[in-house]
C-alpha cells in the first residue's frame, strides 16, 4: 500500500492487490483485518484507501468470502472489469482456439517462426522491444528499466519472459508472473506491428500455455483489456476470447474517510 497525497493506493503499480486468504478463514477475521487497516489510514489522516483486487478466477471458491467483508467494512465497488483467463487443462492450445486463430499459428509455424522461454534474455532488450512496440501503437509502458531489472533480480522464479523468434529478430515478447502456485500472469505483452499478419501473439501464448501445463499451473491470467485512455477494448477483449479466453470480474474497492469520524480499533 502507498500514499499519494491523503490518497491511499493498493497497490499503486502493481495489477491487484487486496486481502487473500485460506479456505479455513472466517468472515469475521477478514471484516477484523480490513477493520484494523481502516483505523490505520484514518490515523494517518488518509482521505481516501483505493483497493484493486485479484480477478475472481484466482480464489472462484473464495471470491464471496473475500468480497462481503469490504461492503461490511464499509467499502463500496467503484469499478468492474471484465478479466480474461484462460483454464489450463490436459487438452492442448490448438484445440482450444478458434480456427482463424488457428490459421494464423499454422502460418507463423510454416514460416519457421520459433517460441519459448527466453531466461536469459538482458532486461534492457526486453525493456526496449516493449517500449518500441507499445510506443508505436500509442501506449505506454507501465513500470520503468530500472524496476524491471530489480524484480527480475529479486525474483528471478517469478517473472518469466517468453518471445517469438523469426531468426534472430524478436517479433513477439511477453513479461510473464507467477502470481501463485495456481496461476501464472501474462502481464506485458507486445508484437511488432510489422509481423502483425501472422499475428504471432498466437504462437506466443501457445509457448505460455504449454510452460502452465508443464509445471501444473491451472490458469493463464490474460488480464483486462484496456485501451491507452483506460477505456474497455473490445477487440483485445474478442482476441482473448478467440485464443480460449474466458470472462470474470475484477473489482475496484473504494472508502472515503472524508465525512467519517475515527473510530476506537476494532475489536475481534
Amino acid at each position: 500500500m502507498e500514499k499519494s497525497g491523503n490518497v491511499w493506493v493498493s497497490p499503486p503499480h502493481a495489477p491487484f492487490g487486496g486481502i487473500q486468504c485460506d479456505v479455513g478463514c472466517q468472515e469475521s477475521e477478514l471484516v477484523f483485518l480490513l477493520g484494523c487497516i481502516k483505523h490505520w489510514v484514518q490515523s494517518q489522516s488518509g482521505e481516501k484507501l483505493v483497493v484493486k483486487t485479484a480477478p475472481s478466477c484466482y480464489y472462484t471458491t473464495l471470491d464471496s468470502l473475500r468480497h462481503i467483508p469490504y461492503l461490511i467494512t464499509g467499502f463500496i465497488p467503484i469499478q468492474t472489469c471484465l478479466n480474461s483467463f484462460i483454464s489450463v487443462s490436459s487438452s492442448d492450445f490448438y484445440a482450444q482456439i478458434r480456427p482463424a486463430e488457428r490459421r494464423r499459428l499454422k502460418k507463423a509455424s510454416n514460416s519457421g517462426f520459433e517460441a519459448g522461454l527466453a531466461s536469459g534474455l538482458a532486461s534492457s532488450v526486453i525493456y526496449e522491444f516493449l517500449e518500441k512496440c507499445r510506443n508505436q501503437m500509442g501506449y505506454r509502458i507501465s513500470l520503468t528499466l530500472s524496476q524491471l531489472e530489480t524484480l527480475r533480480q529479486n525474483f528471478p522464479d517469478r517473472y518469466l519472459i517468453f518471445t517469438v523468434m523469426a531468426g534472430s529478430e524478436i517479433v513477439a515478447l511477453t513479461l510473464t508472473v507467477r502470481a501463485n502456485s495456481r496461476v501464472l500472469y501474462n502481464f506485458l505483452c507486445s508484437d511488432m506491428p510489422a509481423y502483425r499478419a501472422y499475428s504471432p501473439t498466437v504462437m506466443l501464448m501457445e509457448a505460455v500455455y504449454n510452460y502452465c501445463r508443464q509445471q501444473n499451473i491451472e490458469i493463464l491470467d490474460l488480464g483486462i483489456s484496456l485501451d491507452q485512455n483506460g477505456d474497455f477494448k473490445p477487440s483485445l477483449h474478442r482476441f482473448k476470447k478467440n485464443i480460449g479466453g474466458q470472462d470474470c470480474l475484477k473489482l475496484t474497492y473504494e472508502m472515503n474517510f472524508a465525512n467519517q469520524i475515527p473510530r476506537q480499533f476494532p475489536s475481534l
